[in-house]
């Protein structure tokens, strides 16, 4: 993943950042523009495009045809930002978002000099530089071997092949591995493996459509796709659009917007990887497997092309923030973000408004669409109120996480390998919320280390130069960085949604995604000491197995495999009362429990000679006097525990 850099040099140059004290004096256009900016940088600016936010009033005016704040003024064009509606204009007008407008002029006029006298214009109240995002550039592509003696692993859940090769969904140790660094998927695939109400929106490059393992887990318009070749059938703005819209290439001039269809083998398939990650189709015999990609049966979620990279093209702010509103407009309830803005951006206000010194009404056009995917009002799934935004931390190995990630409101993940290592290239620190398997390759040849999933055939013919060129088949290979850590945390929430689901529970996007990090691995403990990565990685390792287990409401503990260990049991029942403990023959397998655990004084005594999760369940008898043979009005009642065994566990049980 590769973000737009700004060097201070060039910082030094822009009059928009240039702080009062410097020692050029400012003028007062560009005073002005201080006070009205935000948004991204002037280096990565749009040419003869502007985007201004007017206050209400006059907003209301200009949708009437009124341009008399440009009297004057030599402009081509004045058109919404967002030429195609959102369906919940009230929401929309909350973020301000009807208040945008895109102004366009002659390309050899200054982009700053046109800034300038807009921002002189009182009506204007805020002012932003239609910024470019960088694409996407992995260091390396290279693809799998499978070789013919590959095949499906008969102690492994799925029939899929390549899954023994996925150390980050199933990690038993071994060759430099630790057992348990993983996502702990395996475990959570006996309650669910996604469901195909949920719609994750990938913001990448596109998802391979016609992919073996993906053509049957792609989001699918069907208005769209049984309609008329170049038309809005389904009315929702956007023309063609049959497994989401291509906003690279998009004329967001045109109403209805008439793009290029999806473009997935452009961009070195990373889209196309990271949509593999999350619900590539399990069981099918084909291939990879995937954290959401369902039980077997074509359960899995679906994915929604948002594509804002097309090779070396990559969507403006307000493209991408049209991109949000499509997808909160079209039923996503996660955005998948393996990408971000970085260059000096160090603060919250920073990233929304511009500088942190100036306070004004309003934010960036991006941000105030990210609100809308995210308002409560516009959720598109029974089981969560509001949608999720997930974004990597970025590949700088910076002490802090890249922008939008390190809003409060989203999650921005950091990289871990099969070890529990960081990734060298992770970001850290302020800002960043989870950590997830990234991978990373060991020495200069053995993949084993880095992400296998889905790709396109085609990458061998792509810069930067793919490693092992020959006759392969590119359609599945390794990548590694926070782009690959960000679609686990995607997928394992995906898992949270299908599960709340099937036990039809709703949650707030707060709450759930409070679960979400308290339901967490330890990392820190497996760090030397003095690392600077200590509690710097957020709040854990994402766990699948703890994730549902608090959304179902059942405790989890944690103790070290192969190491009888006691657990008092006050905190979950009343030691006095329980009569026994089961055990289930899944759940003793799965856990390597070869003897019924026991119960003295409210302590269980247990041993796990096997790296997993499973139930105990605690068994417990009220109202029965012991002095009489038979009980007056006594009752069973039962309480249940998540064993989590792993090689190593914390003082404080995997805390941070």
């Amino acid at each position: 993943m590769k973000y737009r850099i700004i060097m201070l040099a060039a910082i030094a140059a822009i009059g928009t950042s240039c702080l009062k004290d410097t020692v050029q004096e400012l003028t007062p256009e560009q005073d002005a523009l201080m006070a009205k900016l935000v948004g991204g940088p002037l280096s990565d600016a749009e040419d003869g495009v502007l985007l201004v936010k007017f206050d209400s009033e006059t907003a209301g005016r200009i949708a009437s045809g009124d341009a008399s704040p440009f009297d004057g003024m030599d402009i081509s064009s004045l058109t919404p930002a967002l030429p195609v509606q959102p369906k919940n204009t009230e929401i929309a007008r909350k973020y301000g978002l009807d208040r945008w407008y895109r102004v366009t002029f002659d390309e050899s006029i200054p982009v700053k000099k046109a800034a300038e006298k807009f921002a002189a214009i009182p009506e204007i109240t805020a002012l932003q530089y239609n910024s470019f995002i960088e694409p996407v550039k992995p260091e390396k592509v290279i693809p799998f071997e499978p070789g013919p003696e590959t095949k499906a692993e008969s102690d492994l859940p799925f029939d899929d092949p390549y899954l023994g090769k996925q150390w980050n969904l199933i990690n038993n140790g071994g060759s430099g591995a630790i057992a348990g660094a993983d996502v702990g998927v395996k475990d959570a695939w006996r309650l669910t493996g996604g469901d195909p109400s949920i719609i994750v929106a990938v913001f990448d490059c596109a998802v391979n459509n016609i992919h073996a393992d993906l053509s049957k887990a792609v989001w699918i318009n069907e208005a769209e796709k049984d309609g008329t070749s170049g038309q809005d059938d389904d009315g929702n703005g956007y023309i063609d659009d049959v497994y989401g819209f291509n906003f690279v290439s998009c004329n967001l001039n045109k109403n209805p917007v008439k793009g290029n269809r999806l473009d997935w083998s452009k961009g070195y398939g990373h889209g196309t990887h990271v949509g593999g990650i999350i619900g590539a189709v399990n069981g099918n015999g084909k291939g990879v497997s995937s954290i959401a990609g369902g039980t077997g049966s074509n359960d899995g979620v679906r994915l929604m092309s948002c594509q804002i990279f097309e090779g070396s093209n990559a969507t403006s702010d307000a493209q991408s923030a049209a991109a949000f509103i499509y997808a909160a407009d079209n039923g996503a309830c996660i955005a998948q973000c393996s990408y971000g803005n970085f260059n000096i951006i160090r603060t919250d206000d920073e990233y929304i408004n511009g500088n942190e010194d100036k306070k004004i009404a309003g934010a960036s056009l991006e941000n105030a669409a990210l609100l809308y995917f995210m308002d409560p009002a516009n959720s598109n799934h029974e089981s969560l109120e509001g949608n999720l935004a997930v974004f990597a931390a970025g590949n700088h190995s910076n002490p802090y996480s890249c922008y939008p990630g390190a809003l409060p409101y989203v999650l921005s993940v950091t990289a871990f390998c099969r070890d529990f290592m960081p990734g060298s290239y992770t970001n850290y620190g302020p800002g960043c919320k989870i950590a997830a398997p990234g991978g990373e390759i060991i020495g200069t040849s053995d993949v084993s280390g880095m992400i296998l999933s889905t790709g396109v055939s085609n990458a061998a013919t792509q810069s930067p130069a793919v490693e092992n060129n020959g006759k392969h088949d590119y359609n599945y290979v390794y990548m590694q960085g926070t782009s690959m850590a960000c679609p686990h945390v995607s997928g394992v929430a995906a898992l949270g949604i299908a599960y709340a689901k099937k036990l039809g529970k709703k949650f707030t996007r707060e709450e759930f995604t409070s679960m979400l990090l308290t339901s967490v691995n330890d990392i820190d403990s497996y760090l030397p000491d003095g690392s600077k990565y200590k509690g710097q990685l957020g709040a854990g390792a994402v766990d699948a197995w703890k994730f549902l287990m608090a959304i179902e409401g059942t405790p989890s503990v944690m103790v070290q495999t192969g190491k009888k260990v006691s657990i008092d049991l006050s905190p979950y029942c009343n030691p006095r009362n329980i009569s026994e403990v089961q055990v289930g023959a899944v759940d003793a397998l799965v856990l390597g429990i070869n003897s019924t655990p026991e119960i003295k004084d409210g302590i269980l005594e247990i041993e796990c000679t096997k790296t997993g999760a499973g139930k105990i369940l605690i068994c417990s008898r009220v109202g029965k006097d012991p002095e009489m043979s038979d009980g007056i009005g006594d009752m069973n009642y039962y309480c249940e525990i998540s064993i989590v065994s792993r090689p190593y566990v914390s003082e404080n049980g995997g805390w941070l």
